[in-house]
């Protein structure tokens, strides 16, 4: 995503600037750890390397063996941290690409894949030296989708670097997947294009391509819908239809359509003992929306659902109390 892109699908992504501000101070003080775990990470790359050989020469890739290599150390964040998950709970689900292409003296690895309702989660690692100014930047690449052949170019999603090091950038995106049978075997190409650091004078130029099959069958068979269909309506005479809940494994999503939109609506969710659900990512201010939040604990029965406006101008939120709703959860 160039950062014309950036800057747009960051509009779309509505967080409350309080987190917006606990994300930037998380990720400054990341960009000042250095010199990380480089015999450990050498030592992961050992034995995947000889993992991979073996299998090779065996001349077989059974279920098992994909198990294992689903429980690997991967060089890079694991899926789980990006979407506040427990670690190795989405081994069933994800897809291990391990996979590394070099171009221009940079290596960069795709790590996973986790094909979510509606979404292509990426886990991906950027092999680079960077000076101790450079740690003090945000980083983005230029991130192209095809699914099947064709390139996936509706805005919507998130993400960016996770970790910055003098010696590696693990990068997580999310993209939205519109219309897609998350049952079938989907033929998914992912290209990044360069690495820049945010204020645009250093740029890191290349191309990095890798082309894969996915899918999300097993996510599917764990997935449920809780319908709401609740409408109200709001000052300017906007429309808000809250349509329904969809749980998975992965992610909590909560989809919603509005009419006549000049407010920018979002909801928050809180489970039955009053714990606010981690929002990950959102798209709002359109004819259809979503925020989505952290897959459910087993133990969360019911939850409130919380509409509020976002005041841009004022840099606020306005929640609407008269429209706070209860659902069962499971």
């Amino acid at each position: 995503m160039n950062k014309e892109k950036f800057n747009r699908s960051i509009d779309d992504i509505e967080v409350p600037v309080e987190k917006l501000l606990a994300r930037e101070n998380i990720a400054m003080l990341q960009g000042k750890k250095r010199r990380k775990v480089r015999e450990s990470v050498q030592s992961s790359l050992l034995a995947v390397s000889g993992l991979c050989l073996i299998i090779l020469a065996s001349g077989f890739f059974s279920t098992g063996m994909a198990a294992a290599l689903s429980n690997l150390p991967i060089i890079g964040g694991a899926l789980e941290e990006f979407v506040y998950s427990k670690e190795y709970s989405l081994k069933d689900y994800k897809t291990v690409i391990g996979e590394s292409v070099e171009d221009n003296g940079m290596s960069v690895t795709l790590n996973e894949v986790v094909l979510d309702e509606g979404q292509l989660l990426i886990s991906s690692t950027f092999h680079t030296e960077l000076s101790d100014e450079d740690l003090e930047y945000n980083w983005f690449s230029d991130i192209e989708v095809y699914l099947n052949g064709s390139e996936i170019t509706t805005l919507g999603g998130g993400g960016g670097p996770q970790e910055i090091t003098d010696s590696y950038v693990n990068y997580f995106w999310t993209n939205d997947l519109p219309n897609v049978k998350m049952e079938d075997n989907q033929q998914i190409k992912i290209v990044f294009h360069n690495l820049e650091r945010f204020d645009s004078k250093k740029v890191i130029e290349g191309k990095w391509s890798f082309s894969f099959t996915a899918s999300g069958e097993k996510l599917m068979e764990d997935r449920e819908i809780v319908s709401i269909d609740k409408q109200f309506m709001i000052e300017d005479d906007q429309l808000v239809n809250v349509e329904d809940l969809v749980l998975t494994p992965v992610s909590t999503r909560l989809s919603y359509s509005m009419e006549n939109v000049t407010n920018d609506v979002n909801f928050k969710l809180e489970d039955q003992n009053g714990v606010e659900l981690q929002e990950f990512s959102a798209r709002s201010m359109g004819g259809k929306n979503y925020n989505r939040f952290l897959a459910l604990d087993s133990h969360v029965t019911k939850l409130k659902v919380i509409p509020y406006i976002i005041d841009r101008a004022k840099g606020h939120e306005k929640i609407l109390d008269d429209e706070i709703f209860e659902i069962e959860a499971k």
